[in-house]
């Protein structure tokens, strides 16, 4: 039986491992690459047949574990891809999106090659998969609960667990024959959550196993405490509010957004922070927003409470929507407000406009909610670049940014570890993936010194045989 990796190999995106026992092969997460490099690796062709695939194995709705789903379809797999209810539902909404980022990115490029009479961009430019290609690869999916043991087929039975990292997502626990008939046990972390999480619950222990592929996106480093992050974030609040500035949030439309508007409702309930006006400028932050609504049994028990006395955690006094372009267009002229915006790591969406008419005043506050992938305007702005490029533009970095580490959806080091450790001895070895080359080595080392494991930092589609 073997393991290939053949994505977040010494990198933090592109997540994907193919396995092989002889009888089956299937992939666990489909991600596109993001940052330095990703238009090109989001295009080359997979280290494997797509059309010889049995099943895919999706952990999470995350771009970077689905977003190359669909161009695995158009290019010939045909069978089962496996997930929760909540994966399903926010990754059509995550694939649909980016469809649609493509074509608009792509009509672009029609008016330049037109423009400089070279067809080539044209073809060097086509989107990758449409929005008719995002429909098919929903037809593909098969739902199942938490906690269930389900046998695929003989020599295949797998059980998801919760990963406590966003709404649905999932660490896979699979049962396997090898060539030689001897039953093993693999263990897929996903991206693991980090616990005391206020909407989603606490990732799940899993008590034994042959092989563990485990994350590292913050395998070098505390998380702040989430109290110290909360009071930080109010003293922003309230200091724009004195000053008459903006505050300009980058998030991801899935999870940390809705973590944002529930701290932000508690703030507000409480009487920490009044009069404020927070604008939600992400249709597909909205989006996703109704769809957690709609999943209430994953939640945590603070959350639950909240709902159960009435109180709807994602809605407050102040709260705006913005839907259209023509409206997030109008906060360019107001001051003093609250600014939720994508993307993430702004890399696209309406958060690059409203960064480059805001970054030049010293009165602007951005707040980093999120892990910055090299190469990305997030990641500049967070190492503290005095000038940044928008539009092609050079803008000045004369706000203040601030990096609030207690939000994040992933586990810090401590959190990792005592999630290994709940496997006593067990693993034969642990491969380390879905971080940073540096930090993958070092938490590898790290696994090896503290938890006397055998750790592996897997190579791009460097293969291993699992015995």
């Amino acid at each position: 039986m073997k393991i290939k990796f053949c994505g977040a190999a010494r990198t933090v995106t592109g997540s994907c491992y193919l396995i092989d026992n002889g009888e089956t092969k299937f992939v666990v997460d489909c991600g596109a690459f993001q940052g330095i490099d990703s238009y090109e690796k989001n295009r080359e062709p997979f280290p494997f047949d797509p059309s010889t695939i049995d099943y895919i194995f999706l952990t999470h709705a995350h771009y970077d574990h689905c977003g190359r789903l669909p161009i695995l379809i158009k290019q010939g797999f045909h069978g089962r891809i496996i997930s929760t209810q909540p994966t399903r539902d926010l990754t059509k909404l995550v694939l649909l999106d980016s469809a649609k980022l493509q074509q608009e990115d792509f009509e672009r490029w029609e008016v330049r090659a037109k423009e400089s009479d070279n067809p080539e961009l044209i073809e060097r430019n086509r989107p990758l998969y449409s929005e008719s290609d995002v429909e098919a690869t929903m037809d593909l999916f098969e739902i199942y609960p938490y906690g269930n043991s389900v046998k695929l087929k003989e020599g295949l039975e797998f059980r998801m667990r919760d990963a406590g990292h966003i709404l649905g997502s999932a660490m896979f626990e699979l049962w396997l024959k090898t060539e030689a008939g001897r039953d093993r046990k693999i263990v897929f972390s996903g991206d693991l959550g980090q616990p005391g999480a206020r909407i989603i619950r606490d990732p799940d222990f899993v008590r034994e196993a042959d092989y563990v592929v485990c994350e590292s996106t913050y395998g070098n480093r505390l998380h702040k405490n989430k109290d110290e992050t909360l009071l930080e974030l109010l003293s922003v609040l309230k200091q724009a509010k004195e000053s008459g500035g903006n505050v300009l949030i980058p998030s991801f439309a899935i999870e940390r957004t809705q973590e944002l508007l529930y701290e932000l409702n508690l703030f507000i309930e409480n009487k920490l922070l009044e009069n404020v006006d927070v604008y939600l400028d992400s249709p597909m932050a909205s989006k996703a927003t109704e769809i957690f609504k709609m999943y209430p049994n994953f939640y945590d028990e603070d959350a639950r409470r909240l709902l159960e006395k009435g109180d709807d955690p994602f809605q407050f006094p102040g709260f705006h929507i913005t839907e259209s372009v023509e409206d997030s267009k109008r906060l360019i002229d107001k001051h003093g407000i609250v600014i939720i915006a994508g993307s993430g790591m702004c890399t696209g969406g309406r958060i690059l406009h409203h960064l480059k008419n805001n970054l030049e005043n010293p009165k602007t506050n951005v707040v980093i909610v999120g892990y910055q992938v090299e190469g990305t305007l997030g990641r500049r702005l967070v190492e503290g670049e005095p000038v940044v490029e928008i539009f092609g533009d050079k803008i000045e970095v004369n706000a203040h940014v601030h990096t609030l580490g207690g939000f994040s959806a992933h586990g810090d080091q401590r959190d990792l570890r005592y999630w290994l450790r709940g496997f006593g001895r067990s693993p034969k070895m642990v491969f380390i993936t879905h971080g940073d080359k540096e930090i993958a080595i070092g938490f590898a080392n790290n696994v090896k010194t503290e938890l006397d494991l055998s750790a592996k930092v897997p190579e791009m589609n460097e293969e291993f045989e699992l015995k």
